[in-house]
């Protein structure tokens, strides 16, 4: 049976994939996938067409001439061997993909991934082009990655523990390491009854297990790195993103330190609201702080403005660590690069210095200073919050007087 296309063992081996052994049966299941059968297992799935490939492991059992799938569990059911059941199939191990968008080695069994490349947007993608791209990938290999490929191939899966002031490594390309500072556990914060008594819905909006984190301006060829040094280098602008990269020990966690002031920075949303049970608000979200105002405030400001109820909202979120033009930024020694993205779309970032005045005006109508930093507002925004319950305490009698007020919130503040 010929395919378009199939890996051979010899390049198996360079991408942490089983060969396939000489009494396994390949069997067309569609134009586009097969699989490998050593006797009524199947062992192997590959899909493959003009621009795309993927390769996993299976331990799927069949029956009844290979018609039915037999269950994992005394509890599951026979199912016909069908389209419904191919997309229920549980792969595990290390699998290999091709496609127009970008190549991924990684493993479903660990959740991590050894090595992920993105393709230009309209590059030509097709099989000919993995052919060349695997000819590279096999010449590069040394023993020592060779060695690499078959740990990372035959890793148990772990759970690892982070928390915010960590630093990180994580792989920018086969020979080069990115680093980074966890700023802030949105997931932790979400066990805290004040956090959702206090609406923060630019917080609760993201997905996941939300780290908010920063990534250097800083590539090697090693991963061992003086983190006081690191701490001192400028960062892209902060992002979200899920902790499945650092639960599962894909970024590597190097040490920790206090998060200094000046180091401390978070991302800015700005939007109406989206919740049905209080539509009649806009709110500011900035790391911990988070302001409201009326609708009606909010889109007379926007009308000024000239922009949406949500241009300036900001809660998206994946699992891959965002590092775009992070090379150009180095070189540039500005973050000018990174923002061309935002630029070329016309979409205003409240974080982009090119539109301070813009900024200037939303943190004025949410009663923050946009000249100020995040730590400073933040600081404000707390003693604020503090004396209007300083007030309602002393009104309820819980406090005796003003300067009782004063006195505890100058000692907290430092003030």
């Amino acid at each position: 049976m010929n395919l378009i296309f199939e890996l051979t063992n010899e390049q198996r081996k360079y991408l942490g994939l089983n060969p396939v052994e000489e009494h396994w049966e390949l069997v067309k299941f569609d134009d586009n996938i097969y699989h490998y059968f050593e006797g009524d297992t199947i062992k192997k799935e590959i899909t493959v067409s003009e621009n795309y490939y993927h390769e996993s492991e299976l331990n799927e059992k069949t029956a009844e001439n290979r018609t039915m799938i037999l269950p994992k569990t005394k509890r599951g059911k026979i199912k016909k061997f069908n389209y419904t059941a191919v997309q229920s199939f549980s792969p595990f191990g290390t699998y290999f993909t091709f496609s127009t968008a970008q190549v991924i080695i990684a493993n479903y069994t660990t959740q991590r991934t050894y090595y992920s490349e993105s393709f230009p947007e309209n590059e030509n993608i097709t099989i000919d082009k993995l052919k060349k791209w695997l000819d590279k990938w096999i010449e590069e290999t040394t023993e020592e990655d060779l060695k690499e490929i078959e740990e990372f191939k035959n890793t148990k899966r772990k759970h690892c523990k982070f928390k915010e002031g960590d630093f990180f490594a994580f792989k920018l390309s086969r020979r080069e390491w990115g680093f980074g500072r966890i700023l802030l556990d949105v997931a932790k914060l979400h066990k805290d009854e004040n956090f959702k008594k206090n609406k923060n819905y630019g917080l609760a909006h993201l997905m996941g297990k939300p780290l908010i984190i920063k990534v250097y301006h800083n590539i090697s060829d090693t991963k061992n790195i003086d983190l006081e040094e690191l701490s001192r280098c400028h960062a892209l602008p902060p992002q979200a993103v899920m902790d499945n990269i650092f639960y599962y020990g894909e970024a590597v966690i190097l040490g920790n330190l206090p998060l200094r002031p000046e180091e401390n920075d978070m991302f800015i949303s700005v939007s109406e609201s989206i919740s049905a049970t209080d539509p009649d608000i806009a709110y500011l979200q900035y790391g911990l702080i988070y302001k409201e105002i009326p609708l009606s405030d909010y889109l007379k400001l926007i009308k000024e403005l000239n922009i949406g109820p949500q241009t300036l909202r900001r809660e998206g979120i994946g699992f891959v660590i965002d590092t775009y033009k992070l090379k150009e930024c180095i070189e540039a020694k500005s973050n000018s690069p990174f923002w061309e993205k935002y630029n070329k779309k016309n979409v205003p970032d409240l974080k982009n210095p090119d539109h301070i005045e813009l900024k200037r005006k939303v943190f004025k109508a949410f009663g923050l200073d946009a000249d100020k930093s995040y730590e400073e507002n933040l600081k404000e925004a707390k003693f604020k919050d503090e004396l209007e319950k300083g007030y309602a305490d002393m009104k309820a009698g819980r406090t005796k007087n003003v300067n009782e007020v004063f006195a505890d919130i100058r000692k907290d503040y430092g003030l």
